[in-house]
């Protein structure tokens, strides 16, 4: 078995251990520790058994398999609705690239703009391509992968010494002082509020630990109201400029928005996961067994059919029988749809938020939701608040967010950061003088 001294810090970034000498196993964005607990042949024949989430996670493999020579085989498993989205497959395409297509000298993978963290030795990378191989079985049943492995047998021994590569060094960012919760943000688009809430993290967000082992800045109790006209024409034109890669990691592109809200609206529960949030939205388990309740239309739109005034219009993700002790429970854990003045508002509770990696598809989703609804009881289309409870950007994150915020904030001219067209007071706004002992107000 592989001992954790042999793991690139296992406290941050979680991999299961199990009994085999040279097959590392990979689930993308299937969930882990259900399938290492289920499959006892993948526990029995796989050294390490980890995720890919995103492209970051390239590096933490390349780290792994480094300190692990041993390991012949990776077996690349994105069997599922969620791994096989936009979202699912940004990282073991970019993995795949990489064996395919190899390594420039400056750690850029060849047919990507992605770069691995500059820390990791390029020749040391192209010979793990060279000795390791790489089986994309996505397409695999897990029965089937489970027979590949048992077929697969123990490859040669070590290819090389187990090399440790330096730790990635961050730029020090420093944190200004501030109350610490309670925060608003506003923007016409979805994409303006976003921004002005990374912003307001990489300046102010606290640094701390996560249950993850990383670190996180954070702020506590983060309110970001945005009123996007047509989600299902998602206004980018502030993302216009950013590199194809960062648009992809913060899901700021239309491909990326429409696929999200085809997971999000489905009430039908994707493999290897054990929640999304159409599931829990339209299928929330009943007692005893009954027919699941879709709270869109049994709680949201009955409520607002019976009393456009209703507060009962209230949607929860959380099943506490199943959460309790999940390790993932939902991050998004309450909808409230409140009418005023014949404009339908969503109010969004998320006890958790990853700011720069899903805050922006999750407030799509949501507001094409907040659209559907609001049409089909005859509303017109309000507000969109989120309040992220933990709004936070984990630590691999920080230097693109550091980058968005300069740009657009820090070292921007002050007239191109406000508009009093656009972001004038809605109270209204004066201005007071004293000529010749008398107040004027205009």
């Amino acid at each position: 078995m592989t001992q954790t001294t042999q793991l690139y810090q296992p406290e941050k970034y979680k991999v299961y251990l199990g009994k085999g000498q040279s097959i590392g196993f990979c689930t993308v964005w299937n969930e882990p520790e259900s399938v290492f607990n289920k499959s006892k042949i993948i526990r029995d024949n796989s050294v390490m058994l980890g995720t890919l989430y995103s492209r970051q996670g390239v590096s933490i493999i390349l780290r792994n398999l480094a300190l692990n020579p041993k390991i012949r085989t990776v077996y690349l498993w994105g069997n599922g609705t969620l791994s096989n989205s936009k979202f699912g497959i940004a990282g073991r395409s970019t993995l795949t690239n990489l064996w395919q297509k190899g390594l420039s000298d400056d750690g850029t993978i060849d047919g990507t703009q992605f770069k691995i963290e500059k820390e990791i030795d390029a020749k040391t990378v192209k010979k793990i391509i060279n000795n390791v191989k790489l089986a994309d079985v996505s397409d695999k049943s897990i029965e089937d992968v489970e027979k590949l492995l048992i077929s697969s047998g123990e490859k040669a021994g070590p290819y090389m010494k187990p090399v440790e590569f330096p730790e990635t060094e961050r730029e020090q960012i420093d944190i200004f002082p501030s109350e610490e919760i309670g925060w608003l943000m506003r923007g016409k688009t979805i994409t303006e509020a976003w921004l002005k809430l990374v912003e307001r993290i990489m300046r102010y967000g606290t640094v701390k630990g996560t249950q993850y082992g990383y670190q996180q800045r954070e702020l506590v109790g983060a309110t970001w109201v945005s009123s996007e006209p047509d989600p299902e024409n998602p206004d980018f034109s502030l993302a216009g400029n950013w590199p194809h890669s960062l648009k992809e990691l913060a899901g700021a592109t239309p491909e990326s928005i429409k696929e999200y809200f085809n997971i999000f609206l489905s009430a039908t529960m994707p493999t290897g996961v054990s929640y999304t949030y159409g599931n829990r939205l339209m299928a929330y388990p009943n007692k005893n067994g009954e027919k699941p309740i879709d709270q869109i239309e049994e709680i949201l739109k009955k409520n607002l059919i019976d009393s456009p005034d209703s507060r009962r219009a209230v949607a929860t993700t959380m099943h506490p029988s199943t959460d309790k002790d999940s390790k993932e429970p939902p991050c998004i854990t309450q909808i409230q749809a409140i009418q005023s003045r014949g404009r339908l508002h969503f109010l969004v509770t998320a006890r958790s938020h990853d700011i720069f990696k899903s805050a922006i598809p999750n407030a799509f989703g949501l507001r094409t939701l907040q659209k559907k609804v609001a049409r089909e009881l005859g509303f017109e289309l309000g507000e969109l608040q989120i309040t992220s409870q933990s709004a936070h950007i984990y630590e691999q994150d920080w230097d693109q967010a550091l980058k968005l915020s300069r740009c657009f904030f820090w070292e921007r001219k002050p007239e191109l950061i406000f508009d009093p067209n656009k972001h004038a007071d809605p109270r209204g706004n004066m201005i007071i003088t004293v000529k010749s002992k008398e107040i004027n107000v205009e």
